[in-house]
């Protein structure tokens, strides 16, 4: 009978443990996209992620509370910015409005990558019914974390979220100017 006993509690013993055990998270995939940028440059998803995660924010020129959360992101991101953060405006303001946001996204001189998001393609494909909703993208193209509404102080709950993803250190970016050739001697002439 002790053998049955301890044996039983040995039994829940592991059961607790490997309970305990965290399985991986898996996080869902964002979806891809090309849009124009608010100075008409093609911007790519997947080519912002090579270096490193971005924070992407959906807002209209109406919506408050999105406009006070993008300007209450620009001290964290001026701090974070070269460990590789990179955030993204996503307008999803009528093509008529296109104007008026240029004019808008200038004034407020948002150090962000300001998306035109005009036919609603990226607020439909990641399912966006209130603004402002926010999603953090890992490196992997995976929605890490999502941030819905806004209040003051939300952007410490933000910035914590944004550490769990960055490198401790900053993202040394190689340069992408051509490096110049060295002088080579004519034929027929020797090096001095």
């Amino acid at each position: 009978m002790r053998l049955t006993r301890f044996a039983l509690i040995l039994f829940c013993a592991i059961g607790l443990a490997l309970a305990a055990v965290p399985e991986k998270e898996e996080y869902q995939a964002g979806p891809d996209f090309t849009l124009k940028d608010v100075a008409g440059k093609q911007v790519t998803l997947t080519k912002l992620l090579e270096n490193g995660p971005v924070y992407m924010e959906c807002w209209d020129l109406p919506c408050v509370n999105c406009i006070a959360e993008l300007d209450a992101l620009m001290p964290v991101y001026d701090s974070l910015k070269e460990r590789g953060l990179q955030i993204i405006a996503l307008s999803v303001d009528k093509p008529s409005d296109e104007a008026r946001v240029k004019t808008f996204v200038k004034s407020k001189k948002w150090p962000y990558i300001c998306l035109l998001d005009q036919q609603n393609k990226v607020k439909k494909d990641y399912n966006i019914v209130i603004k402002p909703t926010a999603y953090l993208i890992n490196t992997k193209g995976e929605i890490v974390y999502t941030h819905i509404g806004y209040k003051k102080g939300d952007e410490t709950r933000i910035e914590d979220q944004f550490l769990k993803w960055l490198p401790e250190k900053p993202v040394v970016q190689e340069s992408t100017e051509a490096k110049p050739e060295e002088e080579k001697p004519a034929e027929g002439q020797k090096d001095k």
